[in-house]
């Protein structure tokens, strides 16, 4: 059994799981050593075995996480770390490594002519690629689960197995639960009505409120963005280039993957605009090149290292390799304490902080929402909508003025 193995065993298995599902080496790189961390911790515990609560109480002691705030971002790949270790405890599985650039879901045979059947079908209704994305990626945790359990039959699923799911998915974050047990209740129901089931379990799956309108975005004033700014060293290569990244993000809106991802085919200097096919939603979105930003990559240009890469924004260290997105959410996190800004807990502080405050620029400045969402390249002015909550000088518009109480008491 798992649960009889040491830790060092333990990490063993994990790490040969997650090399079969495809995880980088960078990433089984930065696992290792929290996984060494957390072994000379247990050791000096006298502790060679693993459970939850020694799982927990290291990243709560040594990592400082604490579990009833949200995990902040620099913290996310050591506590991602440790769940590894202990869902495959819990569960004897690992989770599929994130889809960013994977086109191909593999489910297991038992379960393939249901699934594929309701992607089918969902693709028949218009839905877009993102969602059948999204769809696809919630159905192979889902089916792998099952197989990982010793379910041989998708007739055989039973409540027992749903809950058993449900609560393996409790180690995602709650918009991922959200959408999980959403997409969950479609396929349960779907299943039954293609007569795979005898019973429409969909009622077993709880629905979860955590909409965008449960969520005040994080962003920061005009003058904050200014500081952190300012604060930038530009007499260096690595300035120069923080410097031009923070300022699309500032500036443009662009995300943070956009960002990593600017080719210098992106740059149109004759017409003076940025190009971008957009990771997140794969739709192509033109900006203008405004003078501070162009004027901000060429400074950096001159200095960046000669090298065959398209990508634009490059690792200051050798070898020069692209950028990647969680380094630019290191840097302006950087940036931001640097410039002595207080970050309360829960608020965000990285690129697409400063993304959301540029929304809340242009809605103090009456910039109408549906040009403010093809800036942000919103795919529904809906999505726009949320950064209402975040524009005070407009709310405070709306405030009623307060009746004199002793009017009040005179009327009635």
């Amino acid at each position: 059994m798992t649960n009889q193995k040491t830790i060092h065993e333990l990490t063993e298995i994990v790490a040969k799981e997650m090399r079969k599902l495809g995880y980088s080496e960078s990433t089984m790189t930065s696992y290792q050593k929290v996984w060494d961390s957390f072994r000379t911790y247990t050791e000096k515990k006298d502790n060679k075995f693993y459970s939850t609560e020694i799982g927990l109480e290291f990243l709560e002691k040594k990592i400082k996480f604490v579990s009833k705030y949200p995990v902040k971002y620099t913290m996310e790949e050591k506590v991602r770390a440790i769940n590894r270790i202990d869902e495959y405890f819990k569960y004897q599985i690992i989770s599929t490594k994130r889809p960013t650039c994977r086109k191909e879901y593999t489910f297991p045979e038992a379960f393939k002519e249901p699934i594929h059947s309701y992607i089918s079908v969902r693709k028949a209704e218009g839905l877009s690629d993102s969602r059948i994305k999204a769809i696809s990626v919630y159905m192979e945790r889902f089916s792998n689960y099952l197989y990982n359990i010793g379910l041989q039959n998708i007739t055989a699923l039973d409540v027992k197995h749903i809950h058993g799911f449900i609560q393996f998915s409790t180690q995602y974050t709650a918009s991922t639960v959200r959408n999980t047990f959403t997409c969950l209740r479609g396929f349960l129901s779907f299943i039954h009505e293609k007569g795979y089931l005898n019973s429409n379990f969909s009622s077993v799956v709880p629905t979860i409120r955590h909409g965008r309108e449960c969520t005040i975005p994080s962003a920061y004033s005009k003058d904050e963005v200014e500081k952190i700014l300012n604060c930038i060293d530009r007499c260096n290569l690595k300035g120069k280039r923080d410097y031009a990244m923070l300022l699309l993000a500032a500036r443009m809106g662009l995300r943070a993957s956009d960002i990593c991802s600017l080719t210098f085919t992106s740059l149109n200097w004759e017409q003076n605009l940025i190009e971008v096919v957009q990771e997140k939603t794969e739709k192509v979105i033109q900006l203008p090149l405004l003078n501070e930003v162009g004027d901000a990559i060429i400074d950096y240009l001159r200095f960046r290292p000669k090298t065959p890469l398209k990508y634009i924004f490059l690792r200051v260290a050798t070898p020069s390799v692209k950028l990647h997105n969680h380094s630019l959410y290191e840097i302006v996190s950087k940036y931001i304490s640097r410039a002595g800004i207080s970050i309360p807990q829960g608020k965000k502080h990285g690129p697409h902080a400063l993304r959301h405050s540029l929304s809340s620029v242009m809605l103090e400045n009456r910039v109408p929402l549906p040009v403010i969402s093809e800036i942000l390249s919103h795919t529904s002015s809906d999505t726009t909508k949320v950064y209402l909550k975040i524009d005070i000088s407009q709310l405070r518009e709306c405030a009623l003025a307060v009746p004199d109480i002793g009017n009040l008491g005179q009327e009635v």
